[in-house]
């Protein structure tokens, strides 16, 4: 059975408003709340409008990177919300690895939402990888498990179905 990887750091909300005092001033006087510890990410809720996504442990710490450099993009073709980093944190002598500030999107969880509104999603989904869906730019990080026959993957997937009950949605 997959375990969740064990967090490098104890990301605290201490921690996340030390970050923003010395970085992004303007937003650190903001109510901060916990909501999600992740596989590979921590997110705070900043005020009503904002997200701050931290990388829990160092593999995680370059796909923030990623998704600095090429979420803008992206959500210039979305037909939906996405959220686009406003402000790329750098690493600090407390906190090792880049993180960001998002726009806050309200919203429900697939795995939450009742089988009718899942249903209702499916042309929006559809829409919505229709416009993301475009040649990678050159230069791209490739990853090693996307992009690979389905059946190399299987046994990983199953092994997080069966776990996906243990975490919290």
């Amino acid at each position: 059975m997959a375990l969740m990887p064990q967090a490098e750091l104890d990301i605290t909300a201490g921690l996340v408003r030390s970050l923003l005092e010395d970085q992004l001033p303007g937003l650190a006087d903001l109510p901060l709340e916990l909501v999600a510890n992740g596989w590979d990410n921590v997110m705070y809720r900043l005020g009503k409008e904002w997200a701050v996504r931290l990388p829990r442990r160092e593999a995680a710490a370059q796909l923030i990177l990623h998704e600095q450099h090429y979420l803008p993009g992206y959500a210039k073709r979305s037909p939906v919300p996405l959220p686009s980093p406003i402000h790329s944190g750098r690493p600090s002598a407390d906190y090792p690895w880049p993180w960001s500030v998002t726009p806050w999107l309200e919203g429900l969880s697939a795995a939450r939402a009742p089988q009718e509104l899942r249903n209702a999603a499916a042309e929006d989904l559809a829409a919505f990888l229709v416009a993301i869906h475009v040649p990678a730019a050159p230069g791209a990080p490739v990853n090693p498990v996307r992009g690979v026959p389905l059946a190399a993957r299987s046994g990983v997937v199953m092994e997080r179905l069966d776990d996906s009950g243990r975490y919290p949605q």
